[in-house]
């Protein structure tokens, strides 16, 4: 009986030092707010052209995938795949897909329900979700798999 005891005190421990570090601010990720931008003064003599660098994006449009792992808090590993179609540096459709065993957790399907409303129709440069759908693990590797999206998409 000591035994049980000890490691559920051992559970409950892990348990909350993972939710404390997912909530701390310190470590969490940065907010990131969209900002308008003007267009920018013509200098005289300055010439625009079509395909100047201000009509332009930062990525190559298209579309991109990323799979990419992670743990839940009781060490089941689960993989993401995340797939974002890319037009002018926007994202205009997504689609995530889980590894077997992730369709039973209310976390994945939480984060699905509702992640679009957060990435469709936004900057990809403004794209840094967090905790969606209250799903922080979900949410931290879907931001792993942007990282490796822009990377592929950055032209």
């Amino acid at each position: 009986m000591p035994y049980i005891i000890a490691a559920l005190i051992v559970v409950v421990l892990g348990v909350g030092f993972t939710l404390f570090k997912t909530n701390s601010p310190a470590e969490s990720a940065p907010v990131v707010t969209e900002s308008t931008t003007t267009a920018p003064v013509a200098m005289e003599n300055e010439v625009h052209s079509p395909g100047s660098a201000a009509t332009q994006s930062a990525y190559k449009d298209g579309t991109y995938t990323s799979e990419v792992t992670y743990l839940t808090p009781i060490r089941k590993e689960y993989r993401l795949d995340v797939e974002l179609t890319v037009k002018d540096g926007i994202v205009t459709a997504s689609n995530v897909d889980y590894s077997q065993g992730a369709e039973i957790d209310p976390n994945p399907k939480n984060f699905e329900a509702v992640y679009k409303t957060e990435v469709v129709g936004k900057s990809l440069d403004g794209i840094n979700l967090s905790r969606v759908g209250g799903a922080s693990l979900t949410t931290a590797a879907f931001n792993q798999a942007l990282v490796e999206i822009k990377a592929d998409a950055t032209s």
